[in-house]
């Protein structure tokens, strides 16, 4: 893929990786019994039918998600692929970087930024614009 002019989505910061789990609990202590990493407290969102927590490491963050419905995103990603993970960049003005790439013929997962688990603007690329890596776009206000 070549873009032209500056990059559309500039960045400085992994702000976590997201892992789709079956058990978040499970999943929280082999975190914690293999590298000794103490997970923050379980944040839940009806809303989104999903529960997580975000695990500290350096500058960046695990994001440990479990479906709370079986309707959910998390919950039908598992069923479709299992397990699996996406990579969240921190930007500026998601609606913004959204709007630019949809421009550029970037494939998305929705064109309107909504709350993420942590609260503030998430968007995604459609996996198969990064050979099949999910792709979040965050904007939080820290």
């Amino acid at each position: 893929m070549t873009l032209p002019g500056n990059p559309p989505v500039p960045t400085e910061l992994v702000h976590h990786i997201g892992i789709a789990v079956v058990d978040l609990t499970s999943s929280m202590d082999f975190y914690h019994e293999l590298f000794g990493l103490e997970p923050g407290p379980i944040i839940v969102r009806d809303d989104i039918k999903v529960r997580g927590c975000f695990i500290s490491v350096g500058e960046t963050n695990l994001e440990l998600l479990q479906g709370t419905d079986p309707g959910s995103m998390i919950s039908e990603h598992i069923s479709r692929s299992g397990e699996g993970h996406h990579v969240c960049f921190e930007v500026g003005e998601v609606a913004e970087k959204l709007k630019s790439l949809e421009a550029l013929g970037i494939p998305l997962l929705g064109k309107v930024p909504r709350g993420g688990l942590m609260g503030g603007q998430i968007g995604f690329l459609d996996s198969a614009a990064a050979g099949g890596v999910l792709i979040e776009l965050a904007q939080h206000n820290h």
